[in-house]
């Protein structure tokens, strides 16, 4: 896919992965939605993004259900005619132990507030692509607070990279590919000096994206970005 002549949706634009992000694919030519529930951040994008390219609008949104990620897609399309590719990021939390005195309300918490706005993002992305004539891709970013466990299969891991592989083979017949990246930890940092927002890492995961738009090849794939490097 030629990124230059794209529309790229940037969900939660504001925070240093998708901000990192956003400004590659700026970069790059890209027209960008850069899309966030916190203000005062997403502007922050926004002003870097136009630095780069005047092809940037910031899309606020409130609350992450589906009438208003519905809403928000309605509203890129008619600005720039079409969708390309979606950023889509998971920033779930572990599934809680069952013997946990809370497990169940914070396994429901868990869904609600991580899963159900990731999968919303997904299936409305995919209605407004499958009827595009030209390629689109969804890029599925796992991040979690337990990133700092390197090689263990977290939740968002695997949560993620079920997802990523179902959703590639259900859209594959619309001509939609669809990847994903997980971070990983290759050195052992305590959990208040993790490595997930520095800009080594940040850049990493923006030229893993670039990677899997590129290639018109890569589906149903997860690629793990190393933070210890």
């Amino acid at each position: 896919m030629h990124i230059g002549q794209s529309v790229a949706i940037i969900t939660d634009a504001g925070n240093p992965i998708g901000k990192a992000v956003a400004l590659h694919f700026a970069s790059l030519g890209a027209t960008l939605a850069l899309v966030d529930n916190n203000e005062i951040e997403l502007k922050k994008t926004l002003q870097s993004c136009q630095k780069i390219s005047e092809s940037s609008a910031a899309f606020y949104i409130k609350y992450y259900d589906e009438p208003s990620i519905n809403t928000l897609f309605q509203q890129v399309r008619e600005r720039f005619g079409a969708i390309n590719i979606l950023l889509n990021t998971w920033t779930g939390t572990e599934i809680p132990h069952l013997l946990s005195p809370t497990s169940i309300s914070d396994f429901n918490n868990t869904m609600q507030k991580s899963a159900a706005s990731f999968f919303i993002f997904g299936k409305i992305a995919a209605e407004f692509m499958q009827h595009q004539p030209h390629q689109s891709v969804i890029v599925n970013l796992a991040l979690s607070h337990e990133n700092h466990q390197p090689h263990t299969p977290t939740t968002s891991k695997t949560v993620v990279s079920g997802l990523t592989q179902n959703w590639a083979n259900e859209l594959a017949d619309f001509n939609i590919r669809v990847g994903g990246i997980v971070p990983i930890n290759l050195q052992d940092k305590p959990n208040d000096q993790q490595g997930i927002v520095n800009v080594p890492m940040q850049d990493e995961i923006a030229r893993n994206v670039e990677y899997i738009v590129r290639n018109d090849s890569f589906s149903g794939r997860m690629i793990e970005s190393e933070m210890g490097v």
